[in-house]
């Protein structure tokens, strides 16, 4: 009898090892499967290509969410480097870059952001330009790129770029009250629907040779959204635009569909108007706006 039970005890017990066993391989498979690094074509799945070009020993891919095109106001764009020696994507590249538009003997700058990593990816750099006016005939862009890899570091890499007119008005340059130039640019709604839009917004001022670009802080947005199609009428609930890090942000009730012009007044920290005009019924519109439409 009790050579009976042992014998049972010990299949019961072999049993639980067995699937015990199963259990554990499966819960480090499915670990293994869940740590899979993503491979430098995975990281820029659903992107679009906006350039590839080659210099040197490396050549450097753009790409853009939303869109191929890059287009006048506000640009995200995403950088992976490869090296053409080793066949292998660059993880551990300083990037970062000058934007200028040439205009026969003349030129200028844009607003434009530092190059960072991209959280949770191995290859992928980010960063955004505000062009401030799109290619045109012999005028162009041309963004020249400084990068430093391990001890080798690498000047002058430029390329042109094409840069087309936006269909809406997404940035403004203006001279304020101040005598100072600014420069406006819309990032969101980039989809707007019916009702509450987060509404943000890049401030910057301009040096005298339209060559640096510093963010302004502490001032205001005030937004008036109007529907100029539909007797100019307006909606509720709309909150103007504060500076937070950086960015300046707020709401807009966008009550249906259709085209909206977004009139905008900026004021200082001491609540001087900079730029824009109230909307009354005898002064219909701004002459400081941006444009949304969907």
């Amino acid at each position: 009898m009790n050579t009976m039970k042992s014998m049972i005890q010990k299949r019961y017990f072999l049993f639980l090892l067995v699937i015990g066993s199963t259990l554990i391989f499966s819960s480090c498979k499915k670990d293994n499967n869940d740590k899979k690094e993503k491979t430098p074509v995975d990281e820029v799945a659903g992107y679009n290509k906006i350039q590839e070009f080659t210099q040197g020993d490396y050549t450097f891919f753009l790409y853009k969410k939303d869109t191929g095109n890059l287009k006048t106001g506000y640009d995200e764009v995403y950088i992976q480097l490869k090296n053409n020696t080793t066949g292998k994507y660059v993880e551990n590249a300083s990037l970062s870059w000058k934007p200028v538009m040439h205009m026969g003997d003349m030129s200028h700058g844009t607003p434009y952001s530092s190059i960072t990593k991209v959280s949770g990816t191995s290859t992928l750099y980010k960063g955004y330009f505000v062009f401030v006016m799109a290619s045109e005939g012999t005028d162009f862009w041309e963004i020249t790129y400084y990068y430093t890899i391990g001890n080798d570091t690498i000047v002058n890499v430029s390329d042109k770029l094409t840069v087309e007119q936006s269909s809406l008005i997404k940035e403004v340059t203006f001279k304020g009250s101040d005598s100072s130039r600014y420069v406006l640019a819309l990032i969101k709604p980039s989809s707007p629907v019916v009702g509450k839009n987060e509404i943000t917004a890049y401030l910057f001022k301009a040096s005298t040779d339209f060559f640096t670009f510093t963010s302004v802080e502490n001032y205001t947005i005030q937004i008036d959204p109007r529907m100029p199609d539909m007797n100019n009428h307006t909606s509720p609930n709309n909150v103007n635009l504060v500076y937070n890090s950086g960015i300046y942000s707020g709401s807009v009730n966008l009550t249906m569909t259709g085209y909206w012009k977004i009139n905008l007044v900026v004021v200082d920290a001491n609540n001087t108007m900079i730029k824009g005009e109230t909307v009354t019924e005898a002064h219909t519109a701004s002459s400081l706006y941006v444009e949304i439409e969907f």
